[in-house]
Order: C-alpha cells, then structure tokens, then sequence
C-alpha cells in the first residue's frame, strides 16, 4: 500500500508555540513524525497541525507514536494529542453549520466558532458538566458519535475573553481536547483532500 492509498489522518496538538512556551519547529516536527512511520507528512500553522498517512494503525499507537516524537526531539511530555481522520473532520465541520447557522453580515463566525477535538467521549454522568448559562453570550454543543467527541462553541465576543477555555472543558469533562477554529477547520479538511 501507498502513501497516497493510505487514509489521512489530522494530528492535532494543544498548546505549543504559545507565549514562547512548548516550541516546537513544525520542519522538525514533520522529520520526526515521517521517521515515526507517518508518510506524506504536511503542517499548517504553528499551532500543532498535521496532516499525516501511514503510521500505527491502531489510534491508541498513533498517539504514542506522536508522543514518542514530542519527548525525544523537544523533550514535551503533557502535550494533548488528538487524531481525527478526514470523514471525522467533515462530520465535525457539518455539526457546527448545523448548530450555529452564520449570520451573512458576520464575517468573522468562522473565526469565532470553534470546535474542541476531545480526546475520548466524557462519561454519561460529566457530559451535563458545564452550565450553559454560565459564560455570557457563549454558546455550545457536545457532540458525542462514533466513539468520538467534539465540544461545537460559538464565542460570541471572541475566544480571548472567554471563561470557557478548553481547560475548563477538560476539567468538566474529565478528557483532554484541543480547540481549532473553523478557519483551521476548513483548511485542514483542504489539505486531506490534496
């Protein structure tokens, strides 16, 4: 089997190059992955996005293997790692459509809706964890399927300001999770295409 016959999958990380912290060069990050068995490797941004083929089957392996590249090339041991495949990426984008409609005078909504990749579904009893009325105008939507999970938010005043944080959601939640917004949405689900 090919690179090109093998399914894509997104590698996403949380938290690296933020503030100076957790630096991570994305061509060294495509080096590592590509000796860990992903082929076809592609970043985007520096905010930890990866469009890989190949590697461990098996996504619990995947995620290892990811770890693996972290701790001996940039010696990062906490960094939450979610892998989605492109039909995952797909269901998670048409959620959101689905549950906050954009304004056509608002251009910035694919910038102020995000999706936050969980690593696993939160527990029946934590998934009622986070009160809706809780944080202002802010909005939300746990969206449980197949084994996976997303929280869709619209910030409405910006993620910045907002007291929903995804560590807050991972608190509640119980997982880890990393949050892309749907301009990072849409370009990744542009890249598995390619």
């Amino acid at each position: 089997m090919t690179d090109a016959d093998e399914p894509t999958r997104i590698v996403l990380l949380r938290g690296i190059n933020v503030g100076g912290h957790r630096k991570v060069a994305m061509a060294e990050l495509r080096d590592g992955l590509s000796l860990a068995g992903f082929g076809d490797v592609r970043t985007y941004i520096q905010s930890g996005n990866a469009v890989v083929t190949g590697g461990p089957v098996d996504e619990a392996d995947a995620v290892a293997a990811v770890r693996g590249v972290l701790v001996q090339r940039f010696g990062l041991d906490d960094v939450p790692i979610v892998i989605r495949s492109s039909a995952d990426l797909h269901h998670a984008r048409a959620v959101s459509a689905e549950r906050f409609v954009p304004d056509p005078d608002d251009a910035d909504h694919a910038k102020l809706v995000h999706v936050v990749f969980l690593s696993e579904p939160p527990a029946p009893t934590r998934r009622a964890s986070l009160d809706p009325d809780a944080f202002g105008n802010d909005r939300f939507h746990l969206d449980v399927h197949d084994g996976r999970a997303e929280l869709h938010v619209h910030y409405v005043d910006g993620a910045a300001t907002s007291k929903l944080t995804v560590d807050r959601i991972e608190r509640a939640y119980g997982v880890r999770g990393t949050g892309r917004n749907l301009n990072t949405v849409d370009r990744l689900i542009a890249m598995t295409a390619n």
